[in-house]
């Protein structure tokens, strides 16, 4: 089982550290639902002595332990903080600081949701690491800690053990490619079916580790990609949009994502298809269209050769619950 903790700042957003709780909530439902053991254990965690603090708005949480007393853990997550706070944010006490630091030593993972970076930043512990965050809180981390590589995207950075986002979409894009990492795509898969925060086919693919580089205007042809998988593009046509050469596009967003494009697609549409047989009723022959395949028996060969399972299949194994 892995050991999950919150870290807990003063002034961090209730809805930031309360979506990290309910995830895994719906994580717990799902597993007793499949007969899978219990994956995850969350504990909060305060970034500083006292164990009761106040979130944004004046909400106290209490913490099961501070990061001083807490036993080491998987994976620590940051919830976001609120702007008007964040300059006065403390760095952590000492045994609080040493504790971080043998996590990150040990290249454990480390989620930042959007403003949470800036407990960790302050430490200089994620000095010359890529990290996402919210554009309109950009100007201002990248001129207070100058060491740190700050980016604004709408969904999530992987650099190294850290995963950084700059959006509330984002935070679960990131934790459903932790979790497909961890349990596998067809968990993950069932997990973003069932969110509560948007339709399912609203989600970022669970595409883990397409997202490690920094080339931003490949990140915009990432973004289109996922947001228009029935668009019917050519590589020249998909070029042009984004102001390349065929080879160039090509070259960098296969050095990129270790995809070239065509197949990057692919796998957006395929899983595009395992959201909409998870989630609805449409037929094989209406998702095959929905994702952009006008052939409906290549689209079962290519969904087969990339799931394993014929769409039939794959959806009676992983149908909602």
């Amino acid at each position: 089982m892995k050991n999950i903790g919150i870290v807990v700042t003063p002034g961090c957003w209730a809805m930031s550290l309360f979506a990290v709780t309910d995830f895994f909530r719906i994580v717990s439902l799902l597993e007793k639902q499949t007969g899978l053991a219990a994956g995850y254990r969350v504990h909060l965690l305060a970034n500083a002595a006292d164990t009761r603090l106040d979130a944004a708005g004046g909400i106290a949480i209490e913490t099961d332990s501070s990061l001083e007393e807490a036993r080491p853990v998987d994976w620590l997550i940051f919830p976001a903080i609120e702007g008007p706070v964040l300059e006065h944010t403390p760095s952590p006490p000492r045994r609080a600081l040493e504790y971080l630091a043998r996590h990150c030593e040990a290249k454990r993972v480390v989620l930042t949701l959007s403003t949470g970076i800036v407990p960790l930043a302050a430490t200089g512990l994620v000095n010359g690491l890529r990290i996402n965050t919210h554009w309109a809180f950009l100007p201002t981390l990248q001129q207070r800690y100058k060491e740190c590589h700050f980016r604004a995207r709408e969904s999530y950075l992987q650099d190294r053990w850290l995963y950084s986002t700059g959006s509330l979409h984002g935070s679960f894009d990131a934790l459903l490619a932790l979790l497909a990492n961890d349990r596998g795509d067809h968990f993950a898969q069932l997990c973003a079916a069932h969110l509560l925060v948007s339709s399912p086919i609203q989600m970022r693919p669970v595409l883990p580790g397409t997202r490690r580089h920094d080339d931003a205007a490949i990140l915009a042809v990432q973004e289109w990609l996922e947001s228009n998988p029935q668009a019917s593009l050519s590589l020249e046509q998909l070029a042009s949009r984004f102001g390349f050469s065929e080879r160039n596009l090509k070259r960098r967003f296969t050095l990129a994502t270790g995809l070239a494009p065509h197949l990057y697609l692919q796998k957006v549409r395929i899983d595009r298809a395992k959201k909409l047989l998870i989630s609805g009723a449409l037929s094989v022959q209406q998702i095959a269209h929905q994702v952009g395949y006008e052939n409906v028996s290549y689209f079962i060969r290519l969904f087969q050769r990339e799931a394993g399972d014929t769409p039939a299949q794959w959806r009676k194994t992983n149908g909602a619950y």
